[in-house]
């Protein structure tokens, strides 16, 4: 068994001892792609291909309830905030914002993703379990600086049984 199927089965094999359903997803630019969600929210987990990396992110989008409170101002706190916070944290932090007019598909927005990488030289159960946590207490701290901006109180929604973005803003 070569390196990136033995890493495939222990990352497949260590969500399922955690509790966790692992989709597997076939894409030809990965060796391997799995969609799962841990706790709260869904990731993406992926082996691009000729890489020696496994890129872990999640893509959130900002509710409708959030949307009608976003002004222009708000928005620009919302993103410097989630920046500063995230570099803190030293995970990354990108916003998802749909641009009408611009042509091809539209990404479902606005939103943020937020993703970090595990290299194989330092892979381990381990540090996969912290990625994990790092990359899922950031977004619950981007959703609350989310919340203070726009005054709304934490929600707890029910689970999504869909297999696209999260809405838990």
């Amino acid at each position: 068994m070569d390196e990136t199927e033995l890493l495939k089965n222990t990352i497949r094999e260590w969500f399922s001892r955690e509790g966790t359903k692992v989709e597997s997803i076939s894409d030809p630019r990965a060796a391997f792609l799995y969609k799962v969600k841990f706790m709260r929210f869904f990731f993406t987990v992926v082996r691009p291909n000729d890489q020696r990396y496994v890129q872990v992110e999640s893509q959130i989008m900002i509710s409708p309830q959030h949307q009608k409170l976003l002004t222009a101002e708000k928005l620009r706190e919302f993103q410097m905030q989630a920046l500063k916070f995230s570099f803190t944290q030293s995970v990354n932090l990108g916003f998802i914002q749909p641009k009408p007019g611009q042509p091809g598909p539209q990404p479902p927005g606005p939103g943020f993703v937020i993703s970090d990488r595990l290299y194989d030289d330092a892979f381990s159960e381990q540090n996969l379990w912290k990625t994990m946590r790092r990359l899922h207490s950031a977004i619950d701290m981007v959703i609350a600086i989310l919340n203070d901006i726009t005054g709304q109180p934490g929600q707890k929604t029910a689970d999504a049984t869909d297999a696209g973005p999260s809405y838990y803003t």
